[in-house]
């Protein structure tokens, strides 16, 4: 099951008045008087283990994803959807594409492999034959069992950069005199090839990548960070020295260069079964690799090399108030580390954690083993959940929520010097950097390489055409489809998904499937007293998590039938039916209960951090359950695995690439207009009074200028002028102005749309729209 992120409309800012009610920024929504020319989708893939059957599903999902980009539906009379006839619907009487066929796109893959960040697990010394760092460099791989081959239309022309496949058909006339991608481009009649090779890309990324996955910073640094270090110095490897940046990553540069267009729709397709646990390296003056180490800096020597963590101080544990949400629970700000200097009084950093009659350090969680409780236990495969890490630990060194969701709508950000420490003293909730330079994702156009100081890569960058609703997150990750059971995710459902207010750690009203928990859950089918796989139809039961004498697991989001049993006796990579603690009676609910060494289901953790981006991020994210359904054994079935995924994602870039969809309806006045106003920026134009005298142009209220000056912090704005609503379906029509019109009466091939009449607003506007409560 698929469904959209909405932000709502009451959740929006007040700008002024045209009902005396106030009019709300909805999205904004801006809105394009002509289709988009070009596409660019990067896929981020988790390639830790455990990921090789959901990689498997997604390359199936490529012929419904590349097949309706090429060959959209069509739209009938009736405003049904019929598949594309690959002649843009010629053959079906009265029908019209849903948009028009993407004749140039830009298709490529980074892991979520970003190495050690200074600890001393998934480190690599000289080459790295595992992928446990792939650095955010496009993927050119394959894999037959052995060797890897590149595909040859991936190779960079010019020696360096590409990384990536580009479709190009030269019949198509939009791409007369259109300059040659750094890579060879499928063009026509290769439609099929480009869908092998880009299904072959995808099984190249393999699951032996690091465990400690940076799924959100792996598209954060390959699209948005202005100067990516080329390499880490301090961590472990230097006597547990202060981590510090080196050099500036110009290979990144010259892919981003070749593979990013200034004037594309972007989507970002995210495949990840688990939590986003990345640190920002230079965390507490340098510090965020403490949480990614065997042994933690400090630790006691009884705990060298066991993976152990510090405990948390006692106002950690005080439980969440919602009357002071800044200064309870986790927020409080004497909730901090037995690590930290200044503690070891706390009651807590006296004492073993709860239930242990034992333990090898007070102030430190104990190694996992068969007799000490699971409250007590520790280890790196549980060291980042987003909802308990601050309380379990006194520490969080993952960077703020907020900078990912800025990279994808926010066309200022800062470069690495301007970043926030978010260091142990840091206050929960407060991210406030320098945004000191142009978002590479909205420049007009992005250096090479070549010139690595602040002001080719910083300062000197200047704003594109792409707007922030030209950006896409796709997140298919740890949810159960039964939280996804509507189209668009409403209020109540992003409660039941994150809880009330996940940034504060208040889970109230959560799904008990949702929450991040080494020990079984309240209201879920406990393990029993012989294996089952359960009868809960999300993810069958709990289970127990001490899975051998050495490390700790998490339970799971949800469960899904492979397409095909995985036999685990010979020792696969990547089992989850290996050895007696897991196929224990309590064991993970995934193993063939007549044959336990035989693995016949896939599972997802809670991809926590990853879904409060998406929630963030409002209309420009839609969410799929990685638990797929595998019902048959038809992968060209809508239904199968991630075909409705590509699906509903391809049915969110159609509302951009049609440049008028909208999406949700409107509530319609009896002569059919909305309570809605068009605002059209003149980027060329500064003179407010002089301005607004094209046709259908009116100045805008005061108040409106005055919310529109603010968005410019300071900065000369554009001229902003109203465009007038005009009653009707008015497409094509000779009067100026704009109409909403929904189903088969528009011609955008969407449920919903935004209209021009004449020739639309003038070239070289931007267009967005406001609407009232």
């Amino acid at each position: 099951m698929v469904a959209v992120g909405v932000a709502l409309a009451c959740g929006g800012q007040v700008v002024g008045g045209n009902d005396g009610g106030g009019v709300t920024q909805w999205s904004p929504a801006a809105l394009k008087s002509s289709s988009i020319d070009k596409v660019d989708v990067l896929f981020a893939i988790d390639n830790s283990a455990s990921m090789g059957e959901k990689q498997d599903l997604l390359a199936l999902a490529m012929p419904a994803f590349f097949g309706r980009l090429l060959n959209p539906d069509c739209i009938d009379a009736n405003g049904t959807h019929l598949p594309g006839d690959g002649n843009q619907c010629k053959s079906i009487p009265g029908a019209r594409p849903e948009f028009e066929p993407v004749h140039d796109l830009h298709v490529g893959i980074v892991s979520s492999s970003l190495g050690g960040g200074g600890g001393d697990v998934c480190s690599t010394v000289g080459s790295d034959p595992g992928h446990l760092d792939d650095q955010s460099h496009l993927l050119n791989r394959t894999f037959n069992g052995t060797i890897q081959d590149a595909v040859g239309n991936a190779k960079p022309t010019d020696g360096k950069g590409g990384n990536f496949l580009a479709w190009l058909p030269q019949s198509d006339p939009k791409n007369a005199g259109k300059p040659a991608p750094n890579v060879t481009p499928y063009g026509d009649g290769q439609e099929t090839q480009l869908v092998a090779d880009f299904a072959s890309l995808i099984g190249g990324v393999q699951q032996t990548g690091c465990g400690l996955e940076a799924q959100l910073e792996s598209w954060y640094r390959f699209l948005v960070q202005p100067d990516p270090y080329a390499t880490l110095q301090g961590g472990v490897a230097s006597g547990n020295s202060p981590v510090s940046y080196q050099g500036v990553d110009t290979t990144l540069l010259k892919q981003r260069h070749d593979f990013l267009r200034p004037d594309s729709l972007v989507a970002i397709i995210q495949l990840t079964d688990e939590e986003d646990s990345w640190s920002d390296p230079r965390w507490g003056s340098g510090f965020g690799f403490a949480t990614r180490t065997n042994t933690f800096p400090g630790a006691p020597a009884g705990l060298a090399d066991t993976g152990v963590g510090p405990r948390e101080t006692s106002a950690c544990d005080a439980p969440f108030d919602p009357n002071n949400p800044m200064t309870s629970g986790p927020n409080d700000p004497n909730c901090s580390s037995c690590a930290f200097q200044g503690t070891s009084g706390d009651p807590n950093c006296q004492s073993c954690a709860p239930g242990a009659a034992t333990c090898p350090a007070k102030g430190w969680y104990s190694p996992a083993n068969g007799t000490t409780a699971i409250t007590a236990v520790d280890g790196l495969n549980v060291r980042y959940g987003e909802q308990y890490m601050k309380q379990r630990y006194g520490l969080d060194p993952q960077y703020d929520i907020q900078r990912y969701v800025d990279g994808l709508e926010s066309t200022q950000v800062p470069d690495r010097d301007h970043e926030e420490d978010n260091g142990a003293s840091s206050s929960v909730g407060k991210y406030a950097p320098i945004k000191n330079c142009v978002n590479p994702l909205f420049a007009d156009s992005l250096p090479d390489g070549s010139d690595t100081s602040s002001g080719a890569l910083c300062t000197g960058l200047k704003l594109g055409a792409r707007t922030p609703d030209e950006v896409f997150y796709a997140l298919i990750g740890g949810v159960p489809n039964s939280l996804l059971a509507d189209e668009q995710l409403t209020a109540g459902d992003w409660e039941k998904i994150l809880g009330h207010d996940p940034v504060h750690y208040d889970l109230t009203n959560i799904d008990p499937h949702m929450i991040e928990s080494l020990a079984p859950r309240p209201g879920l089918p406990a393990p029993g007293a012989t294996y089952n796989l359960g009868t809960d139809p999300d993810n069958g039961r709990e289970w127990n998590t001490l899975t051998s004498n050495a490390s700790t697991d998490l339970q799971y989001a949800c469960t899904f039938n492979l397409p095909a049993p995985k036999d685990c006796s010979g020792g696969a990579a990547a089992c989850d039916c290996l050895g007696a603690a897991t196929t224990s009676a309590g064991g993970p609910p995934l193993c063939d209960p007549a044959n336990r060494s035989s693995q016949i289901k896939g599972k997802a953790y809670p991809t926590i951090r990853e879904l409060r981006v998406a929630k963030e991020l409002g209309t420009q994210a839609v969410v799929a359950s990685l638990c797929a359904k595998v019902t048959s054994g038809d992968t060209s079935d809508p239904s199968f695995g991630y075909n409705p995924a590509m699906n509903a994602i391809v049915d969110r870039l159609a509302s951009a690439m049609s440049g008028r969809c909208f999406p949700q309806a409107l509530k319609q006045n009896a002569d059919g207009t909305v309570n809605c106003e068009i605002l059209v920026a003149y980027p060329s134009q500064s003179e407010q009074k002089s301005g607004c005298t094209d046709p259908g142009m009116s100045q805008p209220p005061s108040d409106v200028l005055s919310w529109f000056d603010q968005q410019y912090a300071g900065e000369t704005p554009p001229v902003v002028c109203i465009y007038q609503q005009l009653t009707g379906a008015c497409s094509g029509g000779p009067d100026v102005g704009w109409c909403y019109v929904e189903g088969a009466a528009n011609t955008a091939g969407c449920a919903q749309a935004i209209e021009f009449g004449g020739s639309g607003p003038p070239p070289g506007t931007n267009v967005e729209i406001e609407c009232s409560q």
